[in-house]
């Protein structure tokens, strides 16, 4: 297989997005901040958040969400990266992360289609040639609701 940017080409010439090289590198050992060090436009923190920034060098930004203040999940989720779209072309943007801000903008306590709007703007701003995200993998955040179970001992 050959590197190419975000992606693997495999003898095939069939792309894979960057969250399944993740995978693929997690399962032979590789921890997230060492598949991330390697991409530019990747930035973590020291609190488990990744900055990350796409340029925008396509027409669309490619990311579905679901989620906001309004639903189960108070936080966006991205749930789908198309592989036409920006977010794609630059990696660093994954399923199953956690939206916390656009651009600089929190996303805590809005709406989803606050979310959504506030995340179209930014990309649609022409005078910015790109939009950043502050996110977090799923697993590493502690606002998403939790399962509980509630135990009831007899005396």
């Amino acid at each position: 297989m050959k590197e190419d940017g975000s992606t693997l080409l495999n003898e095939k010439g069939v792309r894979r997005h960057q969250s399944m090289q993740r995978l693929s590198a997690e399962q032979n050992g590789s921890t997230t901040d060492q598949i991330h060090e390697h991409n530019p436009n990747v930035v973590p923190d020291n609190r488990g958040n990744l900055h990350v920034t796409v340029k925008k060098t396509k027409p669309i930004l490619g990311i579905a969400i679901e989620g906001g203040a309004n639903t189960k999940h108070p936080l966006p989720r991205i749930i789908n990266i198309h592989e036409n779209g920006a977010a794609y072309e630059a990696g660093g943007l994954e399923v199953g992360q956690l939206i916390l801000e656009v651009d600089g903008n929190k996303v805590e306590g809005l709406h989803h289609e606050e979310v959504a709007r506030l995340i179209a703007e930014c990309f649609a701003n022409r005078e910015k040639s790109e939009i950043t995200f502050l996110v977090v993998e799923a697993k590493k955040s502690n606002l998403e609701p939790k399962p509980t179970a509630l135990i009831f001992l007899e005396a």
